[in-house]
């Protein structure tokens, strides 16, 4: 052997282990997948965020209905009962449809629009009386069925 290649020979090492990689910064595909859970996160959490204020706004205007119908008699007050409940149908309505100006509608209009939208309740020919009811010295209603459609109307469209 010649004396170089002895040389040559002493300086090799064993086999060894490579270096651990190092766990930060990881690598690319980690980065996208922390974008996109991020992004579905940011998703949930607006979507949660929706649903929590729509049905906190519900159950607010659930309890205007059974204030209204604390508050004020339909037999002794019954315009005042049906312009309660007007107001609350409008409230509602202006928020679920905007862009059908609902807040312009009065009248035959505005009853058979609501009749329209509550298409599939029985008791949707109660709520005529919203048409000319409050303006009528004794109106013929059924205050049950209107706290009724109010409660169903909220819940569909609120």
């Amino acid at each position: 052997m010649n004396p170089q290649g002895a040389d040559l020979l002493a300086q090799l090492r064993d086999i060894h282990a490579a270096p651990a990689a190092p766990a930060w910064p990881p690598a690319p595909g980690w980065w996208v997948l922390f974008a996109v859970l991020a992004f579905l996160l940011f998703l949930v959490a607006r979507k949660g965020l929706r649903a929590w204020r729509r049905r906190r706004q519900r159950l607010r205007l659930l309890r205007w209905v059974d204030d209204i119908d604390a508050r004020i008699d339909p037999r002794t007050a019954p315009q005042e009962f049906l312009e309660a409940m007007n107001r609350v149908f409008k409230v509602v309505a202006i928020q679920a449809f905007p862009q059908q100006s609902c807040a312009r509608l009065q009248g035959e209009e505005w009853a058979g629009f609501l009749q329209q939208s509550m298409c599939n309740t029985p008791d949707a020919e109660h709520l005529k009386v919203l048409a000319l009811g409050p303006y009528q010295p004794r109106p013929v209603f059924d205050p049950e069925a209107m706290s009724r459609l109010a409660r169903r109307w909220i819940l569909r469209h609120g």
